[in-house]
């Protein structure tokens, strides 16, 4: 099975994929500062309705392995040091069950939404509001999450290049240091390409850009993301 790289946007003819990329990203802010508030049958219900969704839209979990162990080991964190701090099992669960529940929500935004169509919606929504370029704004926000791939990449980069040479090396923290300046030193050099290549098109980031319609599915997404809230908190 090829393996894919987390938080990258597939090109898909699904109901999310055809969403407004602001309901979405708004929806997802919406989870987000709610799920600081839900009980433990809340925290349940949610991931229990994101990992249906995540189900819907398909996302290739197993190609995710990779990366999605790091996440992993990070939620194990949250539960032994909760567990230590507090002694108890359900609030350690409530913490790893937040955290759990904000990767869904990157991995479903980022499935389904290009940076580009993402900032074309916030851009549109922000210029209407006086003094302020919100287009600027909105390319902004489009550049950071292009560099949030960039990070995942050139990780494998470093670290396929490191295993096609066949190193190994005895002490683990001098090899933890270099794969993480090899990755930082790539991350700037694919960093600087983009800059450069944004720079030989004429990249104005205050250029206004054709506006995305909304639709009926947008409107049936806030009806259920309305819901599942509710819902959440209500438990």
């Amino acid at each position: 099975m090829a393996e894919a790289l987390i938080f990258h946007y597939r090109h898909q003819e699904r109901l999310l994929n055809r969403a407004n990329p602001l309901i979405k990203f708004l929806s997802v802010i919406a989870i987000c500062v709610t799920l600081f508030s839900l009980t433990l049958k809340g925290l349940l219900l949610l991931v229990t309705s994101l990992s249906f969704v995540m189900a819907l839209q398909r996302l290739p979990i197993l190609r995710y392995r990779r990366e999605l162990r790091y996440f992993a080991i990070i939620l194990i964190l949250i539960l032994v040091t909760e567990y230590l701090a507090l002694r108890s099992i359900s609030l350690s669960l409530v913490a790893a069950l937040r955290f759990l529940a904000i990767i869904q929500c990157g991995l479903l935004l980022t499935d389904c939404t290009a940076a580009d169509d993402l900032a074309r919606s916030i851009g549109s929504t922000l210029n209407r509001i006086p003094k302020l370029d919100g287009w600027a704004v909105a390319s902004t926000v489009e550049l950071t999450l292009s560099l949030l791939p960039m990070v995942f990449d050139a990780s494998l980069e470093v670290v396929t290049a490191r295993k096609a040479r066949l190193e190994r090396r005895r002490n683990p923290i001098k090899a933890i240091f270099d794969t993480a300046t090899s990755i930082f030193s790539l991350i700037l050099d694919k960093a600087e390409d983009l800059s450069l290549a944004l720079e030989g098109r004429h990249y104005d980031p205050s250029q206004a850009r054709k506006r995305l319609p909304y639709t009926l599915i947008d409107l049936i997404l806030i009806i259920l993301v309305t819901a599942l809230l509710i819902g959440a908190k209500v438990l």
